[in-house]
């Protein structure tokens, strides 16, 4: 399975925009999977936009357009709406149609973080079959826990990102996954966005890990697609 690790840079509040780019991008790169960052369709991180009902609306209309425009398998940011509650989510698509959507389960409320003032954390396990693989899907923070990737035992992890850059920071989160690939012993890729976001700037970096090591990095801090591919 050819997978694109499409590390992008979306646009806060340019729904339309971002939507956009994610269709291009698919129509021009060849993959089986194609995977975009935490919170793609409307940027990282909205903030009090997410209190707006239009705003998400929004956000769910364009996820509707990008898979009815695709008949392709992608996995992508979004903010779902269940009930009354709001959440930081990744849509699994494939076949024109919402396969499965996980919500993430640890929001950052430290630092420059203040997720659990918009969103709910999740229940669901993250685990979804692509092709004959086992997929253990899990949104920024969660890779931290050693407990969620665990309670997957997937064939591969996924973990799509918007982490700002620091300077312990690139080798903070590599350290992180290559110890989750020491727990799980599994192929783990990392994808995480680049641009600059309200004084914040996200490095991108995004990764493939196999075999106790980093195989494969994509650019910082510019976008760039990390082609690869699983057997």
């Amino acid at each position: 399975m050819k997978i694109a690790l499409c590390q992008i840079n979306p646009i806060v509040g340019d729904i339309a925009g971002n939507r956009d780019k994610i269709l291009n991008i698919i129509k021009k790169i060849n993959a089986e999977l194609y995977v975009f960052p935490e919170l793609s369709i409307t940027g990282y991180c909205p903030m009090d936009l997410i209190l707006k009902k239009h705003f998400i609306e929004k956000n769910l209309n364009s996820l509707n357009i990008i898979k009815k425009e695709t008949n392709k398998k992608i996995i992508l940011g979004f903010i779902d709406s269940v009930g009354n509650k709001i959440f930081n989510s990744a849509a699994y698509i494939s076949g024109n149609d919402v396969k499965y959507v996980y919500h993430k389960k640890k929001l950052p409320n430290y630092s420059v973080f203040d997720e659990k003032r918009w969103f709910n954390s999740g229940e669901k396990k993250g685990l979804i079959k692509i092709n004959d693989k086992k997929v253990g899907l899990s949104i920024c923070e969660d890779v931290w826990s050693g407990e969620i990737c665990k309670s997957q035992d997937a064939d591969i992890y996924i973990n799509i990102s918007a982490s700002p850059y620091s300077n312990i920071k690139i080798k903070k989160i590599e350290k992180v996954l290559l110890q989750r690939y020491n727990e799980n012993k599994k192929p783990i890729f990392y994808l995480n966005q680049v641009g600059a976001q309200d004084g914040l700037v996200y490095f991108g970096h995004s990764m493939f890990i196999n075999d106790n090591t980093i195989v494969k990095k994509a650019k910082d801090f510019e976008e760039d697609i990390l082609l690869v591919d699983v057997k």
